[in-house]
């Protein structure tokens, strides 16, 4: 499985080296084909990088922002994903509205859901590579499909309504391993111990039998363009 691996020695470092790992990547996909697509996960852990990333001087207006997930709340909530990206990466970077594609959650949430596939259905049918940038629970779990992960993660929807009781917020919209796995890029950012240890049991399960369902994140990088930044 070729992973491209940095292992930060600082937060500094840290921030820094995801933040290259994301402009190299915008900059060349603009210069290519005009445009790039990035697809962002929530979190801690990302929301620095975040806003280190909406400072850089990228051509913003040929960037187009989705979700990777979203928890089905008010997009104002302080847990909302939507909230976490318009208060890092969108308060220096502008980006035009109209290239920002979030689930809608004041609709019920399988209107929500439908109509969220038809923009991404829209978005990636343009031809252009995108990028999406993940975690991983200490769970297994990356976007919103936690495991054992059902055979819809992995059909040919591009969205899907989960749900947790393990984590805050119940109801989850997720994108499924047709959005995930076709990224050209697959860029997680891993803090900690308890990343570390989670990270290493998923690399050294050789169990290809049940790698769909308990390690969706294995089953991603199996498709090629995993880049891990860490810290531990």
């Amino acid at each position: 499985m070729d992973i491209h691996h940095v292992n930060a020695q600082s937060d500094d470092e840290f921030i820094d080296e995801a933040v290259l790992t994301l402009t190299e990547r915008l900059e060349q996909h603009i210069d290519e084909f005009g445009h790039a697509i990035l697809g962002l996960s929530g979190g801690s852990t990302p929301a620095p990088i975040y806003t280190a990333l909406g400072k850089q001087d990228l051509n913003w207006n040929n960037v187009s922002v989705f979700l990777v997930d979203e928890r089905y709340i008010d997009p104002s909530h302080k847990d909302s994903n939507q909230n976490l990206i318009r208060n890092t990466l969108l308060a220096h970077a502008t980006i035009p509205e109209a290239q920002l594609f979030f689930p809608d959650t004041t609709l019920d949430i399988e209107p929500c859901v439908v109509r969220y596939e038809q923009d991404l259905a829209e978005l990636l049918s343009k031809g252009i590579p995108h990028t999406v940038t993940l975690g991983l629970g200490e769970d297994g779990h990356i976007a919103s499909l936690f495991p054992p992960v059902p055979a819809e993660g992995y059909g040919d929807r591009l969205v899907m309504h989960t749900t947790t009781d393990t984590f805050a917020v119940h109801d989850r919209i997720s994108t499924t391993m047709v959005v995930i796995g076709s990224a050209d890029r697959k860029v997680f950012f891993l803090k900690g111990e308890g990343k570390k240890f989670v990270w290493e049991e998923m690399m050294h399960d050789d169990n290809a039998e049940i790698m769909m369902e308990r390690w969706p994140a294995k089953a991603a990088l199996a498709l090629g363009g995993g880049v891990v930044v860490t810290k531990w």
